[in-house]
Formats: C-alpha cells, sequence, structure tokens
C-alpha cells in the first residue's frame, strides 16, 4: 500500500455520474434501520441522528469529527492526529483512546472487534456514507455496550461515477482520495483508495493514513442480494503525551518532556502503527413475503505497535465472527406484527507481548499474553403496531461474553478467565405516531464487561478484579416536524443510573489502567433542530442547532479514606452548544459552525477543571459544471477564534499531566472533480 497510482489511473477510466440521495432528503424523511426501524427518522422510538453526505461536507474532508460532534449527546475527541475517541452520553470516563462501551456495525456486520475494541481511526472519512447513532443502551439487539450504538452504511451510489479529490493545509496536511463506481453483469462495485498525513501541531503529532477498500452488491436471485466488503488499512500516528497546566500553559505545542526515570515521548519515540485487514459476506434473502432472512460473517486481523514511553507493546488481533437476523412480518386486523430473532457470534485469538522500549525499538521481552475473547448473544424482539398511530415493542438478548488470559512468560503459566454472568439485556417501547409528531418512552438494561484492552491495560498488569458496568436507563421523547416539512425538531429526557462505572487512571508514566468506582447518575436532557430558513430554486439557507445537557454525578465513589460521592463524573461537558448556517447561491457555497462547550472536570476528586472554550469554522465552495464533468473549488478556516484548548483530555492523569492541545488557527484548501 506504498503507491496509489496504479488503482488511481484505474480509477480514470470510469465515466459517468450521479447523485447520492441522502444529499437531498429532509430530516423527517431520512430511513432508518436500526432496531429493524425500516421507519423515518421521525417515527422512530428512540434517540437517534443521522449524518449523511451533505452533513460530512460542511467541514474539513480531513476529518469526521466536527461533523459527528454536531449530534446531541455525542462527543468525538482528538488526543492527535489520528487518535480518536467516541462518547455516547459520556462513555469516554472510562477511554482513553479509541471506542468503547459502543457497539459500530459496517453495513449490518459487526466491526467491532471481540474484545469490545473498534478501530474507527482506520477508516478513511470518504468511506463514511449515512452513518445512524442510537443513544443509550443497545444491547437488546447489537450486544453489550451501556454507550450506545453506530451503524454505518459505506457511502454508494447507484450509477457508474468517478471523483477524485485533493487537499491541503495547515501543519502539513495532505489528502487525496478517489472512488470510483461501475457495473459488471448483475453486480455494482465501489472502488476507494485514500491518502492522508499530516505534521501535526504539536512536537511528535505526524500521522500518515492509508486505506484501500472494495464493496459489491450482487442481485443473483429475484429475492436474494449479496453484499461483498474487503477493507485495507495502514495508520501510523505519534502520540505527543499530556501536560500539565503549566507545561500547556507555556508551551501547549510541545511533546511530553523527560521526568524522573521516564524519558520524554520524542525520545522514546511514542508511536501508534495499525494495520487491519477486514472483509466480509452479507446475504439478504426474502424467503416468503412474511420472512427475511439477513445472514453475514466476517474475518479481519489486525497488528498493532505502541512503543511508549514505559514500554513497547506488540499486538496482533485475528478475530472473526457474525450475525444472522431473521424478521417475520404480518397484517394483525389492521395493525402489524413484526418478530425479529437472531444471533451473533466472535472470536478472538489475541496475542500481546510487552517489549523494554530502547528508543522507539522493541528491547528485552518482559511479558507475552494469549487473550482470548468470545462473544455469543441471542436476542429477539416482538413489535406491534396498532390502528391510530400506537405502537409498542419488547425486546431481549442474552449475552455470554467470557475472556480467557494465559501469561506464558511465567513459570508454570498464569491464567485468568473472566466471570461475568451471563446477562439479560431487555428493551421496551411504546410509541405514539400523531400527523407530524412523534411522542416515545423507553426502558432498557445496559451491560459493558471490560474490554480486552482494560483487562491487560499498558501497565501491563492483569486486572483480575474488574467487573462489567450495567444499568438500567429510562427515556422519553419527541420528535417532529413543523411548517410544512421545512423545521424537525428531536428532544429527548433520559435518566440512568451506572452499576460498577468503569473508570480510567494513570499512573506516573502515564500508563492506563481502570477500576469499578461504584455508581453513577447519567440524567440529561438532548436537543437538536434543523430549519430551512429559505427553499428555493436558486438559494438556500439552513439552520441547525444541538444542544447537551449532561449534568453527570457519582452516587456512591470511595478512594481509600476519600468519600467523592456526590461529585461531577470527568470528562463529561455539563452544557454543550452547537449552531450552524449553511448557505448556497446556484454554483456558491458557504457554512458557518459554531461550538461552545462547558469546563470539564478532570479528574474524580473535581480539584482540576478545564477552561471552557469556543470554536468557529467556516467553510467555502464554489461548482464549476462543464457536461459530466463537475468541479469544485472550496476552502475554510477552523478554531477561527484561535482558541487554546484541549481536545482529549487524560482523565485521572498521575501529576497532572491533563491536557492534549488541540490545534490553533488553521486553514484548508481543495479540489473535487467527479464525472
Amino acid at each position: 500500500m506504498k503507491s496509489w497510482l496504479p488503482i488511481a489511473s484505474l480509477l480514470l477510466t470510469v465515466k459517468a455520474q450521479s447523485q447520492t440521495a441522502a444529499d437531498t432528503l429532509r430530516p423527517d424523511s431520512v430511513i432508518v434501520y436500526g432496531f429493524a426501524q425500516n421507519s423515518t427518522i421521525r417515527k422512530a422510538s428512540g434517540a437517534v441522528a443521522v449524518l449523511a453526505n451533505r452533513d460530512w461536507q460542511r467541514f474539513s474532508p480531513a476529518s469526521v469529527l466536527s461533523a459527528i460532534n454536531t449530534q446531541a449527546g455525542v462527543r468525538m475527541e482528538e488526543r492527535s492526529p489520528g487518535s480518536y475517541r467516541l462518547a455516547i452520553r459520556g462513555s469516554s470516563v472510562r477511554s482513553p483512546f479509541g471506542v468503547r462501551n459502543i457497539r459500530f456495525y459496517l453495513g449490518q456486520v459487526p466491526f467491532t472487534d471481540p474484545g469490545g475494541n473498534t478501530y474507527l481511526n482506520q477508516l478513511a472519512p470518504e468511506l463514511f456514507g449515512q452513518l445512524e447513532t442510537w443513544r443509550g443502551p443497545a444491547g437488546s439487539q447489537y450486544g453489550a455496550g451501556t454507550g450506545g450504538v453506530l451503524l454505518m452504511a459505506p457511502s454508494t451510489l447507484d450509477s457508474a461515477h468517478l471523483s477524485i479529490q485533493l487537499q491541503a493545509g495547515s501543519y502539513g496536511l495532505f489528502q487525496v482520495a478517489a472512488k470510483a463506481q461501475f457495473n459488471t453483469g448483475a453486480t455494482h462495485h465501489q472502488l476507494l483508495v485514500s491518502h492522508q498525513q499530516a505534521d501535526g501541531y504539536r512536537q511528535q503529532s505526524a500521522m500518515r493514513r492509508e486505506m484501500l477498500s472494495w464493496t459489491a452488491t450482487t442481485r443473483h436471485h429475484e429475492k436474494a442480494t449479496l453484499y461483498s466488503t474487503i477493507l485495507l488499512g495502514d495508520l501510523f500516528y505519534e502520540t505527543p503525551g499530556g501536560l500539565t497546566l503549566q507545561q500547556y500553559q507555556k508551551d501547549p505545542s510541545q511533546a511530553r518532556p523527560a521526568a524522573g526515570a521516564f524519558p520524554s515521548a520524542v525520545d522514546a519515540k511514542a508511536s501508534i502503527r495499525q494495520q487491519m485487514i477486514w472483509a466480509a459476506l452479507r446475504e439478504e434473502w426474502k424467503i416468503s413475503n412474511q420472512w427475511t432472512l439477513n445472514a453475514s460473517i466476517y474475518g479481519a486481523y489486525s497488528s498493532i505497535a505502541n512503543p511508549s514511553i514505559r514500554n513497547y507493546e506488540k499486538r496482533s488481533e485475528p478475530h472473526l465472527g457474525g450475525r444472522m437476523v431473521f424478521d417475520y412480518s404480518t397484517t394483525l386486523g389492521k395493525g402489524k406484527l413484526q418478530w425479529l430473532t437472531g444471533m451473533e457470534y466472535q472470536q478472538g485469538n489475541f496475542r500481546v507481548n510487552v517489549y523494554r522500549n530502547l528508543g522507539g525499538e522493541a528491547g528485552a521481552l518482559t511479558t507475552a499474553d494469549k487473550v482470548d475473547p468470545r462473544i455469543l448473544l441471542a436476542f429477539s424482539e416482538l413489535k406491534l403496531a396498532f390502528e391510530k398511530g400506537w405502537s409498542f415493542s419488547a425486546g431481549a438478548s442474552i449475552t455470554d461474553n467470557k475472556v480467557r488470559i494465559t501469561r506464558t512468560t511465567e513459570t508454570p503459566e498464569f491464567r485468568f478467565t473472566s466471570n461475568y454472568r451471563n446477562e439479560w439485556s431487555p428493551r421496551f417501547t411504546l410509541a405514539k405516531n400523531f400527523r407530524n409528531l412523534t411522542a416515545y418512552v423507553l426502558a432498557a438494561k445496559g451491560f459493558s464487561p471490560p474490554t480486552t484492552s482494560e483487562l491487560l491495560p499498558s501497565t501491563s498488569v492483569i486486572n483480575t478484579s474488574l467487573q462489567a458496568e450495567y444499568g438500567w436507563n429510562y427515556e422519553a421523547g419527541l420528535k417532529g416536524s413543523f411548517l410544512g416539512s421545512r423545521l424537525y425538531a428531536d428532544i429527548s429526557f433520559f435518566h440512568f443510573r451506572l452499576t460498577n462505572a468503569i473508570v480510567q487512571r494513570r499512573d506516573a508514566s502515564g500508563a492506563d489502567y481502570f477500576e469499578n468506582a461504584g455508581t453513577a447518575t447519567q440524567k440529561g436532557i438532548e436537543a437538536s433542530l434543523r430549519y430551512a430558513v429559505i427553499q428555493n430554486r436558486h438559494s438556500t439557507l439552513r439552520a441547525l442547532l444541538a444542544y447537551t445537557h449532561h449534568p453527570f454525578t457519582y452516587d456512591e465513589l470511595k478512594q481509600g479514606a476519600n468519600d467523592l460521592s456526590g461529585k461531577s463524573l470527568p470528562g463529561v461537558p455539563r452544557n454543550n452548544l452547537v449552531a450552524g448556517l449553511d448557505y448556497s447561491l446556484k454554483r456558491f457555497s458557504a457554512i458557518l459552525n459554531w461550538q461552545y462547550t462547558d469546563p470539564i472536570w478532570l479528574n474524580d476528586a473535581n480539584s482540576e477543571k478545564a477552561a471552557p472554550y469556543q470554536l468557529l469554522s467556516a467553510r467555502l465552495g464554489y461548482k464549476l459544471g462543464m457536461g459530466k464533468q463537475q468541479w469544485e473549488v472550496f476552502a475554510g478556516a477552523d478554531n477561527l477564534f484561535n482558541q487554546t484548548y484541549s481536545l482529549g483530555n487524560d482523565i485521572n492523569a498521575a501529576a497532572g499531566r491533563y491536557y492534549n492541545a488541540a490545534a490553533p488557527r488553521n486553514w484548508f484548501a481543495g479540489l473535487r472533480f467527479s464525472r
């Protein structure tokens, strides 16, 4: 994957143009598929948001972070370029990096591995199509996780198409991507090749990502369709490390300096190299007028090398799995009955070796572990739709989650097997659909066992006492379309009591470890609004607003002699507000996006907090049409207020090394060609 030129040359031979339907959809007509809703987003009984092509194109094509952060209740962070973490309703309190406590499905196939980790940063932004974000426990159909579930459909078009995009920007940003879609017989293909690199704002924060994907849709029978996907990813990014407040205020661009016996991030050549291959097949078969079968299998292999300040870790993570869902639908008087039942299975055979870090090279082996995670999920749900707009659903799943760890560098070998209970995760919903308004209530239980990275963190100490976190979520919501569907509004209220909350801590070297921290109450309000202020043949002006209120607290938390009960959960801003304006006039477009984030507590004791910040971004575009060929020139800027802020704090870090400074004011510009 060192050069994409031969592939890019191949893509240039494809000649036609199409438009993705998601570009023209109004929020009240977007179809969502999670929990087998197959309904418009307005009629879906749950807290769900959808991002599509128009949303990704509001920002720099280098990252999906800004678009994801326009959703209420969702927070994506970037400690340094390529080092993402994602939280739904505060789940980043246990995630030093990556995506945990959230299930991610790519084309209805599990992408989260059996160890509970999701390498979202491997996916190039150009791959993202429609992304459904369901907030709150989703275990009744999608496995363990108290945060929520992400369902992504790769960006595809119906007809032949070619697009090429180039972008450059501040701090060495360079990006090139090419996408081609074409048909061969009954099969529709899509090829995507992407390269991105950046030097980064901070020392020791360069990144490079290359990705190749192929997807195919084959209608091999009038009642059956086969979906195929292959992803290849190669990601490298440097990790500058957290700074103390004094270091952050003096020079936020510096990497973590040496301290005591520990080297600096630069001297340790702290970084992460991830390589991935992921392949999946999914069959959708209409068995009869009432029965449909959706079955998938996948296989994946991830390789991770991580020289850090403390050690040098190498991981190999082969895993496989599958999912099968039977869907039965029939009329019931003037209503409808739907029954879904199925299962999901994942098995991993991981190897984790830890060495001494000799200036970025692996030294003597210190520990070697075999880690074998396994997940077996069985679920069933019954849905009833009555006349006059009433609907009710009741579903439940049972999860058998086991992790076996064998430390081969000890004599005799040390063996540990997790003892999590087989957990039931029920979910109940009741909804009433009026002419333009939907009201719903739901109750759902969430269950989230520790990930393999939490059982065996970067301290290399196997955590045999860590237990799963769980709790009940109660929720009510309203969503509706008004003013001839020009205005769409959505508000939800939730109350989630979490028991055995898993929280992150860091030792003096910066290595993370995890503990169960008593009980926590996570309640809040999430609201969003989209309004077409102007909408005619020549111009449009659209406004969006998203507000999140998350006053999360510990009900009970004791650390030694310290009683921290009643303290706020760290890492979670109490209030977050996003507002945006999108204007287009014929070929010209202009976009503004503003975000305010409240102060964020940095530790359980609530003795340190990060300052609030405001971000303003802008993007301008101009399109040129020449027959079948379309050109777009675009340029923009992020952090126009030039704020100094930390986007991805290291929670509960030793010695107060909480801060990971984000880039100040920065620019980007690019060119997109399609035909």
